[in-house]
């Protein structure tokens, strides 16, 4: 194991244990819910919170109760009458019930239920409920996030990895000075490191490691731990088996391969959702009694949730957390224990190398008898032996840069391979002992990019699932036709010519088709052929023409309505959701391309010269989310209110303008219609380069933003003012919390009418040099986030209300102080907006 980064930001015990006392001591805050994977410190921390209440007249009583996994209610009512010195002998669960509520009732207590595995009704037990009248409170501690929510508590508490300082001292202290020793240390550290902050493990391993004076048993122990093997003492007994409880309570044997299954990936490394689900839905088959790719997915997307539920996985490190997951060392050395070959649990056993760093396969021997193999990124860069394996199902391969060859017998002795997987490595062919896999149903070849050509694949009768995409691909492979399982297709970003649309639009098992960024594009004609393939459900294309007059086909509107997504293209742009249209080079739009745009939730013009006006696309624009207006020099007005209907942008929530010219107005016609609800869903805004631009919003416009959370606006060489108008709405941009202005040579002011953004959390201000006078913020400038950046002439010459706000900000206040350092600071910024502005942004599928 290697550190790993927090996968969230890191607070300290003692913050932990602040943030429940002050929850303890809110009104607000009547049963409160600590919650953490096993072993992480939940009982620890409640027993300190305890022992701080003694002593103070907080609480009459303060009650300490261990349920643990087998909920007795009998058990917890006679613990709660030990505590108020009641006889609870010889009495049946509903006299104690009915005794502890008449005791109860009248005094003030706290409750801590410590190791909570399911909810229970407080009825049922006695006890009052806890509420702002008796001024009772209850704290439990869980391993599960459901519980909390099925108790209905009022604030969840998650309970985070202790810090690597924390890690340290506890390790420290439970070996002793041993550890001190300049020669023991620097393994020491390490040693400490593989327990990933989880005072369970440190506590273990410190003990075991307790007196051990020689540096070959540190080492040792080192190495087991890096190999997820519990050879240390007390690992197995006291933290892999606590661990596995955890495991244990998952709800059905499916479930449970999910979560194994996530030990395959490599360690420290964010897992990507999309990929994750469709392994588990798609690729291994873990999911059952659905109909189709897409229901199996939703399956897979309430599955994790289950096992995040359990704290059995977190949130990624980093990104947005919708997009990635990731897997605790320690959990994913327990799945690795689970599964391995050597132990004695019963189930699938698995091989797992990933990011080891291996030059050299495994020996054959060790693949004998496993079913999953798992060699993802390492350093192989040959496959030169034939491993029997009777029982191997999925066999991981891929980030295997350097790897480019393989036996020609490779895949002889793999009679139920199901999964294979090459993607990301060098390989230049494939060979003929492939065409054995008689089992195969998901062969993934994408981003090999020195494979140009595979042998005949007529033969995978059982294929459902072939990737080739970003890979070297000249020829379209041979036999695919007879591939009649075949569910998804994709052959993007290749460099083929030629593409047999009339033959794959026969495979009648297709449900996700992806051609975008080939060279050989789908007409018109060909578009209407796809539009009879009932079962697709994914479209993926790149478009000659999208004016061709298949659009206004009433079957194409039918098929096309169907699709829950689909990307049509005429030039590759990065993503913005599952249902994207990217026109380019259009200037006249035709009728019927309303058949397209009101189905997207994305749609991106590029390079359209001809459009003036948003407001003169004929499209249906009502069911909008994203929208980006990039290089279209025709365009002079965003929105003109006089052509609009009153709905036409009401659920966009995030706009680009970039690269236009003559765009002279934003918003023109005067102010919106009174009822207009257009862009009152608006939350993003991004403008760049309109050089054009003088303001960007009327004060009329405003009160049609509010709720913009997030505006930047960068190289507008000619805008002197963000608002223009004097009278601005009562409480203007409520939810404004990021505003960042970048190379405004002529920005004399944001709004002629000082007024105060209550909600700004982040201000970057960037060669900004005629605006002479800053926002006006919430209160203290230390609630903020705030940047500030320019020359010393520009700061000299800012006004301000009063020399203390002044004062406050010089502390935020920094000088570019050369040509250099200004150019770096205006590259970072460009680099931050175009990060921005590409980036995959999730929507819902319907």
């Amino acid at each position: 194991m290697q550190t790993s980064l927090p996968r969230v930001q890191q607070s300290t015990s003692e913050e932990t244990m602040e943030e429940i006392w002050q929850c303890l001591h809110d009104e607000e805050n009547s049963l409160v819910g600590v919650y953490g994977m096993g072993g992480i410190g939940k009982t620890t921390l409640m027993k300190a919170i305890n022992n701080r209440f003694i002593g103070t007249n907080d609480f009459n009583v303060v009650i300490w109760v261990t349920v643990s996994k087998d909920l007795n209610l009998g058990l917890i009512q006679d613990q709660i009458g030990n505590a108020l010195n009641m006889d609870m002998k010889f009495h049946i669960n509903e006299e104690k019930r009915n005794r502890l509520f008449d005791r109860l009732k009248n005094v003030r207590y706290l409750l801590i239920l410590d190791d909570l595995w399911e909810a229970f009704s407080l009825d049922k037990v006695g006890i009052p409920k806890p509420d702002k009248q008796n001024r009772c409170k209850i704290t439990i501690t869980t391993r599960f996030i459901n519980v909390c929510n099925e108790m209905e508590v009022d604030k969840q508490i998650r309970v985070r990895t202790l810090t690597p300082e924390e890690a340290w001292n506890l390790f420290r202290e439970r070996c002793g000075d041993v550890i001190m020793s300049s020669e023991i240390r620097p393994v020491a550290e390490k040693v400490a490191e593989e327990c990933s902050g989880l005072p369970l493990a440190i506590k273990t391993v410190g003990r075991a490691m307790h007196g051990k004076y020689k540096k070959e048993v540190w080492e040792n122990a080192l190495r087991a731990l890096k190999g997820s093997s519990p050879e240390v003492p007390g690992m197995e007994r006291q933290v892999f088996l606590p661990l596995k409880l955890s495991y244990d309570c998952l709800e059905n044997d499916k479930i449970k391969s999910c979560f194994l299954y996530c030990s395959l990936f490599p360690e420290d490394n964010d897992i990507y959702i999309d990929k994750l689900v469709r392994c588990w839905a798609v690729e291994e088959g873990f999911i059952e009694n659905v109909n189709n790719l897409q229901e199996a997915s939703n399956k897979g997307h309430d599955i994790l949730e289950r096992i995040k539920d359990a704290c059995l996985l977190e949130e990624g490190s980093e990104g947005d957390p919708d997009e990635f997951v990731g897997m605790h060392d320690l959990l994913r050395d327990l799945a690795i224990w689970i599964t391995s070959p050597s132990s004695s649990i019963e189930g699938s056993k698995f091989l797992v190398k990933a990011g080891e760093g291996l030059v050299q396969p495994p020996e054959e021997n060790m693949w004998r008898g496993v079913v999953r193999i798992s060699l993802i990124r390492n350093k192989i860069e040959h496959l030169e032996i034939s491993p029997a394996c009777p029982n191997l199902i999925s066999l991981f391969l891929n980030e295997n840069y350097q790897l480019r060859t393989i036996h020609s017998n490779f895949f002889e002795l793999m009679p139920k391979l199901q999964i294979l997987d090459l993607s990301y490595t060098g390989i230049e062919s494939l060979p003929m002992s492939l065409l054995q896999l008689v089992n195969l149903r998901v062969l993934i070849l994408s981003f090999c990019q020195d494979l140009v050509e595979v042998p005949p694949l007529g033969k995978l009768k059982e294929l459902q699932i072939l990737d080739l995409s970003e890979s070297g691909l000249e020829n379209f492979p041979q036999g695919i036709e007879s591939l009649v399982k075949l569910k998804r297709l994709d052959i993007s970003e290749t460099s083929l010519t030629a593409i047999p649309y009339t033959m794959i639009f026969g495979l009648p098992s297709l449900e996700e088709l992806g051609t975008m960024g080939t060279n050989g594009p789908m007409d018109g004609a060909t578009f209407i052929e796809a539009a009879s393939m009932t079962r697709l459900r994914s479209l993926s294309i790149s478009v000659s023409n999208i004016l061709n007059g298949f659009i206004a086909h009433d079957m194409f509107h039918q098929w096309f309505s169907g699709l829950t997504s689909f990307r049509v293209n005429e030039t590759y742009l990065p993503p913005l959701s599952n249902k994207q249209i990217s026109i380019c080079e259009c200037d006249k739009f035709p009728c019927g391309i309303e058949g397209l745009t009101k189905h997207a939730f994305s749609l991106d013009l590029y390079n359209s010269k001809g459009l003036t006006s948003l407001s003169k696309f004929q499209g249906d624009l009502k069911s909008l989310r994203h929208l980006r207006v990039n290089h279209c020099s025709g365009v002079e007005c965003f929105i003109d209110w006089r052509e609009v209907g009153d709905d036409a942008f009401q659920c966009l929530q995030f706009l680009v303008l970039g690269d236009l010219p003559n765009l002279e107005k934003v918003f023109d016609g005067g102010a919106p219609p009174p009822l207009n609800t257009s862009l009152q869903n608006l939350r993003r805004i991004f403008v760049f380069k309109c050089e054009r631009l003088s303001s960007l919003f009327s004060s009329s416009m405003v009160e049609q933003l509010h709720q913009l959370e997030e505006l930047t606006i960068s190289e507008c060489f000619q805008m002197k003012e963000i608002v223009e108008g004097d009278e601005l709405p009562h409480n203007s941009f409520p939810k404004l919390s990021i505003l960042e202005l970048d190379h405004l040579p002529e920005l004399e002011s944001i709004c002629s009418q000082r007024f105060t953004f209550i909600s700004l959390e982040e201000m970057k201000v960037i060669s900004c040099p005629k605006l002479k006078k800053l926002p006006l913020f919430r209160s203290s400038i230390h609630e903020i986030k705030v940047k500030i950046e320019g020359k010393r002439e520009w700061w000299e010459g800012l006004e301000w209300e009063d020399e203390n706000a002044r004062s406050l900000c010089s502390t935020i206040y920094k000088e570019a102080s050369s040509e250099i350092e200004e150019i770096l600071l205006n590259n970072t910024m460009r680099t931050s907006l175009s990060s921005k502005i590409s980036r995959d942004i999730p929507m819902p599928t319907n």
